[in-house]
């Protein structure tokens, strides 16, 4: 538990925040969407996780998915608490940056889907144009 905190509190030290997502727009879940450079020495899958377990957020369940599946176009590692709080860092092996997302409120809004294409760019990951659509539930016949 020590030496996860001495690293923790290294990588804090060592943050050099490149850029920041322009929140001009309405932004209601108070997010803050930040560019990352990450160490030398540390790999960005490593680095991801641990700007993580810096924010200290609990969990809200044991399932909580905090790792992308693998392969995945956009890489990340998160966590998600009970009071809505949640932190996403999206990272690629290939980029020398990661990309911290932290809301205080989760849930869908457009300036989050903004962030989040954002931070695609910045890893030099492309999203497709539009999302899926939207799947409503059927009324029982």
């Amino acid at each position: 538990m020590l030496i996860a905190f001495l690293m923790l509190t290294v990588a804090a030290e060592r943050l050099h925040v490149i850029a920041t997502f322009n929140t001009t727009l309405p932004n209601p879940d108070k997010m803050v969407a930040e560019q990352i450079k990450t160490p030398a020495d540390i790999l960005p899958e490593k680095f991801a996780a641990q700007l993580v377990e810096a924010e200290g957020l609990i969990s809200w369940s044991p399932q909580d998915a905090v790792n992308s599946s693998p392969g995945a176009r956009l890489q990340f590692k998160a966590r998600h608490a009970a009071n809505g709080r949640e932190v996403v860092v999206y990272f690629s092996p290939a980029a020398q940056t990661v990309c911290k997302i932290r809301r205080e409120q989760g849930g869908w809004s457009e300036i989050h889907q903004n962030a989040i294409r954002w931070c695609a760019t910045s890893l030099g990951v492309s999203l497709p144009a539009k999302g899926p659509p939207v799947v409503s539930a059927a009324a029982p016949a």
